[in-house]
């Protein structure tokens, strides 16, 4: 998946809804589906995208 293309708000609020519907899945005692496990794919996949985003645009704290 294009993660570059999308905004950083846009992905913030990406990965704070997937964590959200992560931990309702849990409750429900639905973690264990194939959804879950492409959502927590979703969720590694923006953080990097995050990450590296903020080490171009903070060298100071690159790696951190």
């Amino acid at each position: 998946m294009d993660l570059e293309s999308v905004s950083p708000q846009h992905l913030n609020e990406l990965e704070l809804s997937i964590r959200a519907l992560l931990v309702l899945m849990r409750k429900a005692k639905l973690h264990n589906e194939p959804v879950a496990e492409l959502l927590r794919q979703l969720e590694i996949q923006i953080g990097e995208v995050r990450r590296a985003r903020f080490d171009e645009a903070n060298p100071e704290y690159h790696g951190y």
